[in-house]
């Protein structure tokens, strides 16, 4: 990845957690998750950014990146021009809805994937548009996207220590579509929660991701499963194998 992307990006994504909340305070987006599976031919599809009465008018530019993991779980941002956006950059104007289009110009089927690929587009403001105002902040966001069809995620957790002796979870997704977390409980055999968790994270195939189980004790050998819920609200629970 291109070192100068890196941090910048990194930020960004860190402040993506809230997929299902505004944008920001004035901005809401929807879908906040996209699909492109190539059923039927589909190369595209949309999302909507829309302002409040209360919003000042900005100028947005959109840019798009292959988005992947590297071993530790960490997101790997490329700048990315297979995936198309139109518009790719626009003024949205106070209690108003902008259309924004993103598709491929060859068929899904062409790409011959062989797992589900991942994409982040990114709304970045443009400076001049907060110049009539003063000094103000603004705030970018990005929504992910997804391309491929009949692939499935297939997870294991496993609990372990960092390198600081501190518990951890992780999570390993040995199939070939991306698992979602956005929160989850570890439960004894009888239902007990002994720790939960709001964070948010992305697997994407065949990657893992850690999370930090900060102030979790249990005596060693307590059989434990992690449960979490899918983004339609079906519950799963998954055995914890404790690492020896």
């Amino acid at each position: 990845m291109h070192s100068k992307y890196s941090k910048h990006f990194s930020l960004l994504l860190a402040s993506a957690c809230l997929f299902n909340m505004p944008a920001h305070a004035n901005i809401s987006i929807f879908p906040v998750k996209l699909f492109i599976s190539g059923d039927k031919g589909q190369r595209s599809t949309t999302t909507h950014l829309i302002s409040s009465s209360d919003e000042k008018s900005k100028s947005y530019e959109v840019s798009v990146f292959r988005w992947t993991q590297d071993a530790s779980g960490q997101d790997v941002l490329t700048p990315d021009t297979e995936l198309m956006v139109n518009p790719q950059s626009f003024v949205l104007e106070a209690d108003t809805r902008r259309m924004i289009r993103m598709g491929f110009t060859q068929p899904v089927s062409a790409m011959q994937l062989k797992e589900e690929a991942a994409w982040r587009v990114v709304f970045n403001p443009l400076p001049d548009a907060e110049k009539a105002q003063g000094v103000r902040f603004a705030y970018g966001f990005n929504i992910p996207l997804f391309a491929g069809n009949g692939f499935q995620p297939d997870m294991s957790f496993k609990l372990t220590k960092n390198a600081q002796h501190e518990p951890v979870l992780l999570a390993k997704n040995a199939g070939t579509a991306h698992f979602q977390i956005a929160e989850f409980t570890v439960q004894n055999t009888t239902g007990k929660t002994l720790y939960s968790s709001n964070e948010l994270k992305y697997v994407l195939p065949h990657k893992q991701a850690q999370f930090n189980l900060k102030n979790f004790t249990v005596p060693a050998g307590t059989p434990l499963k992690l449960v979490t819920k899918t983004p339609d609200s079906r519950t799963l629970s998954f055995d914890i194998v404790e690492e020896q």
